[in-house]
Order: structure tokens, then C-alpha cells, then sequence
């Protein structure tokens, strides 16, 4: 069996990889980095070190590399041929390769090739869906009736620690032993017969994205904007201020108490995914930068994303949202100069000012009491913390 994987940075070899290799496939990975593609070539394999096992060394071999600049008469071959096509690319990147895997997919159907399964794996709601919606706006003469003819676009979720690393002038991938892949059941090609071994395949994946977004991105993003307005430029050093980690347990658990009310989940389910979350995050061993962690500002403060979605919930359910607010008011004074949207944020706030970019950017009403309640913690941790 073939894939095709776009994207061999952490999560494309340390997860998606890792998961083809498992489940049978010959994985080509395509990406930009020419030096990751020489490296993958040179040995058609690449190490990963699972961190709780002592970095055990586990090669993943039958791969190999393609440029998506320089080989793109290659990957539409590929892509053509492919029994699966996956992606870990950024969400933000999704547009930019939408052309090339449509190549790809006009080859796949002049060929008569049945249709395939796209995973998008990346850290976003309806990852999928949003790759389908690019692909279709790549081309205004291809319908969306016969993209469907030639593929089909499963959401996920994914969630496995993934560090890069450096070893005898390799770059290689640390990971952690656990993992979740999520995958929309019913929009699989066959469902009856999942591409993926190791995955969970459901017919309710609002709920397990919604879990997964609050619970570990929310919480991993809130701890990282925190940590920043502090002064911390390691996160792992954040989880080790026993006051913080308490607070973000607690912004973890008004989140587990929404999808208490929302879902069918048990609180003390939630709470033991949640104990979960938070050791993995203290893994000892790992370095995340806080700038890592915080990237994409703009993207992380959208209404449907993993702090203002839970809060706006919680405020409807009448649930308690104080740290959800607290996370969302320090990520309007999160400042990188190599971020471009943290740059843009900045500058949106010199302009006009917090309280218009708060409902810019998270998309709430002026009027909304949230609005005011963020601007108030806004301004009491730019005072506190002179940020």
C-alpha cells in the first residue's frame, strides 16, 4: 500500500509516520525542507525516540522524499497512485498545497483510480474540511460534486508530543509513547474498512474534537500565554510553578464541566483525561519554547477555537469561565517579532485598541460583557506584569 504525507516536520514523521508505518503503507513524504529530503533519502528511513523508554531508537523505513517545489510532476504521479493522502503541514499551509494535491487528483481520476481517502492532521476544527475548501477555491471550474467523485475529506484529531531533536548530525524526532487519532467514521471512503490501525474511528466526532481542543490545545495554549505575560520562555519551567499548574487544572476543568453538559462524558473521565494531559506536558526530559507554544495568535483566539469557543459556551450554560477569559486577555500582550500574526495582533491593539480587538478577533459584540471582562484582566496583567 502507498501514502502520500505532506509535511516531514515533527507531527508529519513523529505521528502520521509512525502511524503509516504501522498500518503497512510506503510512505513518500513532500515537503520544502531540502535538507529533511536529502536526509530521508540517503537511507529511505528516519529514527524517532520514544522519551518515556529510555529514547529508545524505532526506525521507520519504506519511505522516501519528494520536494513539493522541485518535484511536482513526481507527487501528482504519486498522489495518483496513492491509496491514502495525509497532511501535517500547519493549518495555515493547507492553502498552499490545496493546488497540488488537486494535480494530483485530476491524475488519480483520468487514471480511473477509486477514490481516496485526504486526512488533514493538523492542530484546527474540521482540519479536513478546510483542506477541501481550499482545494476547491485552487480551481473554479472543478465542482465540488466531482472532487467528491475522486475523494473524500474524514475530519481528525491528533495529539502526541512531538520534539525535535538533533543526533550524530540528524534530525530526528522524540516522541512520547502515548498518542489519539481521531477520525470522522463516516465520511471514509469505505468506512467499514478504516485505512489506519491504532486509530479511534467515530460517528460523534464533534464531541472528541471539542475534548481534545479545550482540554490539551486550550490548556497547553492558556499555559503558554500565561507563562509568557510571567516572564517564562520554557513551558516545561511553566508546569513546574505548582501555583500556575493549579490554575491551569482549573481552566482545564471549566472546559471538562461544558462537555460534562454538552455530552455524554463522565466528569471523572474528563478529570482522568485532564491528569493525563498535564503529566504529559511535565514529561521530564522535553524543551518547548513558550513562543512555539503561543505562535499563531490570531488563528488561537478565533470564535471557534480553543479558548473563546469554551468560554462563550460556558457563559450560555452559565459555567464558571474566569480562567478561560483570564487566557484569552493575556494573548492580546503576546509579543514575538517572528510571529507575523502575533506582529499583526500588536499592531492592531496600537491602533485601536484592546477592546476593538477583542471583537475582532474573537468575534464577540462590543457590548458583550465578555468583551469588558477580557479588557479588565487585559489591563490588570499589562499593569501587574508590565508587559
Amino acid at each position: 500500500m502507498k501514502a502520500v504525507h505532506f509535511g516531514a516536520g515533527s507531527i508529519g514523521r513523529g505521528f502520521i509516520g509512525d502511524l503509516l508505518f504501522e498500518s503497512g503503507y510506503e510512505t513518500t513524504f513532500v515537503d520544502v525542507d531540502e535538507q529533511i529530503i536529502k536526509q530521508i533519502n540517503e537511507t529511505n528511513s528516519y529514527d524517532l525516540y520514544v522519551i518515556e523508554e529510555n529514547y529508545r531508537k524505532k526506525t521507520i523505513s519504506n519511505v522516501q522524499a519528494l520536494s513539493s517545489v522541485n518535484n511536482r510532476e513526481e507527487v501528482i504521479m504519486e498522489i495518483s497512485q496513492a491509496d491514502i493522502l495525509t497532511t501535517s503541514v500547519w493549518a495555515n499551509n493547507l492553502e498552499k498545497i490545496a493546488p497540488l494535491i488537486l494535480e494530483g487528483l485530476k491524475a488519480r481520476q483520468q487514471a480511473g483510480k477509486p477514490k481516496l481517502n485526504i486526512l488533514a492532521c493538523e492542530n484546527a476544527m474540521f482540519n479536513s474540511d478546510m483542506l477541501k475548501g481550499f482545494i476547491l477555491e485552487s480551481d473554479l471550474h472543478i465542482s465540488e460534486e466531482i472532487i467528491n467523485q475522486i475523494a473524500c475529506f474524514p475530519n481528525t484529531t491528533v495529539d502526541r508530543m512531538v520534539i525535535e531533536d538533533t543526533r550524530n548530525d540528524l534530525n530526528v524526532i522524540n516522541i512520547g509513547k502515548d498518542f489519539e487519532l481521531i477520525v470522522e467514521k463516516e465520511k471514509l471512503a469505505e468506512p467499514s474498512n478504516p485505512p489506519l490501525e491504532n486509530v479511534y474511528y467515530t460517528a460523534n466526532f464533534q464531541k472528541y474534537i471539542e475534548k481534545k481542543l479545550y482540554i490539551i490545545n486550550g490548556g497547553h495554549a492558556w499555559a503558554g500565554y500565561i507563562g509568557y505575560v510571567h516572564g517564562y520562555r520554557i513551558i516545561q519551567d511553566v508546569f513546574q510553578n505548582e501555583t500556575i499548574v493549579n490554575e491551569i487544572r482549573e481552566t482545564m476543568v471549566e472546559c471538562a464541566k461544558l462537555l460534562e453538559q454538552k455530552y455524554d462524558f463522565q466528569l471523572d473521565e474528563l478529570l482522568t483525561y485532564i491528569d493525563f494531559a498535564i503529566h504529559r506536558f511535565q514529561t521530564p526530559g522535553v524543551q518547548d519554547t513558550i513562543n512555539r507554544v503561543c505562535r499563531s495568535p490570531i488563528r488561537k483566539l478565533h470564535v471557534d477555537d480553543r479558548l473563546v469557543a469554551p468560554a462563550i459556551q460556558c457563559e450560555s450554560y452559565q459555567l464558571k469561565n474566569e480562567n478561560l477569559l483570564l487566557g484569552i486577555a493575556s494573548a492580546f500582550l503576546f509579543r514575538n517579532d517572528a510571529d507575523d500574526e502575533a506582529v499583526e495582533l500588536e499592531k492592531f491593539i496600537k491602533r485601536n485598541g484592546i477592546r476593538k480587538a477583542i471583537t475582532v478577533f474573537t468575534g464577540m459584540e462590543e457590548n458583550n460583557s465578555l468583551c469588558q471582562r477580557i479588557e479588565e484582566k487585559y489591563k490588570e496583567l499589562k499593569d501587574k506584569f508590565n508587559v
